[in-house]
């Protein structure tokens, strides 16, 4: 059953995002559109002008609890990327679930916590449900006893005690969304092959890398960089957008986001021991007022509905080119992008104009987070 529910929401997603099907894109020989590599995932690389490359890569078809996308996968796309014209400046790479975020350790172990207690209350209540029916048969009142028993274990469960924190189909949900992540140990080594990879293939073209994601119901902008060369080729920004739909996480869920662990990149094919190294993870602190000017505690992340708006500019000549993307490197100068976050404002249902800082009607701007170019030879 699920894996014809996957096979349909494969047919739609190239329905409605791409506008082809399936039957069509075999019967194409070129990949300048979407492509697939495996035969499993399609992908693309689309340009935004000369200087701006947005590449796509299918982080769903392959993924699995050890895995994002296979290895095969991953060397088809690092030639696209490598073999890019010398006119791009930015690659910006969609991928769904952040792969700079703030860890969860904490709320992992309250997870499995909260599981452990879901089996032992679920196998007590089952237990005693059994044994009194059984005495219940004898007198004749065994579906009263029955119904009695159910009844104590939907107040219990998604219902009660653990509403919120199971998913419909009973798993605890918080386990299941820490599992989805980049950053879960399960996923360390290929997430530490990624970033190195293109960490030494921003060197080589002297392109900056940037990742733009959302699937965590919160917004915020976060950067893997090399504090003794602030702004080389190690430095790869994070941009993270929450779905305008979807309902923001616990407030516990964020409180526990907002830790001040330290954070650092291994080398590659090493596992994650958070030891110095040239490469640290940090969450940039951009909300720091609420919409009518209080100061906020947690300044990383914000758990409102949102999007981003993405500009290129050159800095050294804002006046007139602003939001172009055809300045590339044989052209006007270096272009950078300033990325802005549309909030909605608590406790507003309408979305209205908006204004720089706080107080705007029904929404908030916080930004610009700017992405500057990369230097020849950096």
């Amino acid at each position: 059953m699920f894996k014809n529910i996957g096979r349909i929401g494969i047919d739609m997603y190239l329905l409605f995002q791409h506008h082809t099907t399936l039957e069509i894109l075999r019967n194409v020989s070129t990949d300048t559109d979407i492509f697939t590599i495996t035969g499993t995932g399609w992908h693309f690389v689309k340009y935004l002008g000369p200087a701006v490359v947005v590449v796509g890569p299918d982080g769903r078809s392959e993924r699995n609890q050890h895995q994002v996308m296979a290895g095969p996968t991953y060397q088809g796309l690092f030639p696209k990327v490598a073999l890019l014209p010398p006119s791009v400046q930015h690659c910006i790479w969609m991928i769904s679930v952040p792969l700079i975020y703030p860890r969860l350790e904490a709320a992992e172990q309250i997870a499995h916590t909260v599981a452990t207690g879901k089996k032992a209350v679920t196998g007590t209540y089952n237990l005693l449900g059994k044994v009194t029916s059984s005495v219940a048969g004898v007198v004749g009142a065994k579906g009263v006893v029955g119904s009695g028993f159910d009844s104590v274990k939907k107040a219990v469960g998604k219902s009660g005690l653990m509403g919120g924190i199971l998913s419909p189909f009973g798993d605890i949900d918080v386990l299941d969304e820490l599992r989805d992540q980049w950053t879960h140990e399960s996923k360390d080594l290929e997430r530490t092959y990624l970033i190195r990879t293109l960490q030494g293939i921003a060197h080589q073209k002297s392109l900056r890398m940037t990742f733009l994601s959302g699937a965590v119901d919160c917004c915020g902008a976060g950067l893997v960089h090399d504090p003794a060369k602030p702004s080389d080729h190690k430095t790869m920004y994070q941009i993270i957008s929450a779905s305008v739909v979807n309902t923001p996480p616990p407030p516990y869920i964020l409180k526990l986001l907002h830790n001040h662990k330290p954070l650092y990149v291994p080398a590659n094919g090493h596992r994650s021991t958070h030891q110095p190294s040239d490469t640290k993870e940090d969450m940039m602190e951009i909300f720091q007022a609420e919409a009518d000017g209080r100061p906020r505690e947690m300044k990383k992340l914000m758990g409102r509905r949102n999007y981003v708006a993405v500009v290129a500019y050159d800095p050294e000549v804002v006046q007139g080119t602003y939001g172009r993307t055809d300045l590339g490197r044989g052209g006007a100068g270096k272009l950078s992008l300033a990325v802005d976050f549309i909030v909605q404002a608590d406790g507003t249902g309408a979305v209205g104009g908006f204004a720089a800082g706080a107080g705007a009607a029904g929404v908030n701007k916080y930004g610009p987070v700017i992405i500057p170019s990369l230097e020849l030879g950096r």
